[in-house]
């Protein structure tokens, strides 16, 4: 597999959900569980699914999972979680996200060295495959009618030195700018000829369709030009 493809190992709710986020943005996704039902009824989906144990060690191996850029383990067992990111570890990989159960799985999973854990519900499996293609923390609050909340930092130098009103952020990618936080300071609401600048907390308005968009728009991403 390329650098920038993704794998995700276990196919619960959450992983699939996930899984199939990232099969959206129109990224290659390899997906790993040891139940062969899930993997099956995956493979309609995902080119690459595989039927592995990805707590042994050497069968992970096998899969190719070294050439993957970015892991989200999605497993709920806590002792299964540990030892396939231990082994992630011992293979190498060091871009791994981690669900955990609780906080004391939680603090496991980073005393291991995993510095992206979340305790996730499927409602913020959209979050998770933002935060795997973007390299990025992303808040998404759901507000109904198929809009949401959006928060994200800044990290595009192309969009420096340009007023909202040259950057026509709303007509271009049906976004409303809501509010820009910068160095502790709060800029509401933000006018016309408002400027970005790099570290901004930038929060806005869109359509869930129009995220990835925007979201493109705001982080500089090399892996989107591929």
């Amino acid at each position: 597999m390329a650098k920038n493809d993704y794998c995700i190992i276990g196919l619960g709710r959450f992983g699939a959900e996930v899984a199939n986020q990232l099969n959206k943005m129109g990224k290659n996704v390899m997906v790993i569980d040891k139940d062969p039902n899930l993997v099956q009824k995956a493979s309609k989906i995902h080119e690459l699914a595989i039927v592995c144990d990805a707590s042994d060690i050497n069968s992970l191996a096998e899969t190719g999972i070294t050439g993957v850029n970015t892991v989200i383990v999605a497993v709920s067992n806590i002792e299964s979680s540990i030892m396939i990111c231990a082994n992630l570890r011992e293979l190498g990989l060091k871009d791994i996200i981690a669900k955990a159960i609780n906080n004391i799985h939680k603090r496991v999973l980073k005393t291991m060295g995993i510095s992206r854990v979340v305790i996730p519900e499927i409602e913020i499996a959209d979050r998770i495959a933002f935060q795997a293609l973007f390299n990025i923390g992303v808040d998404i609050v759901n507000i109904g009618s198929g809009f949401s909340w959006v928060k994200v930092t800044v990290n595009n130098k192309i969009i420096l030195n340009k007023t909202l009103a040259e950057l026509n952020i709303r007509n271009k990618y049906g976004a409303t700018i809501m509010m820009i936080q910068r160095q502790g300071q709060v800029i509401f609401p933000p006018t016309n000829d408002t400027k970005f600048e790099l570290g901004d907390v930038v929060t806005f308005m869109c359509h869930d369709e129009k995220i990835n968009n925007i979201l493109k728009f705001f982080v500089r991403d090399t892996n989107l030009d591929k």
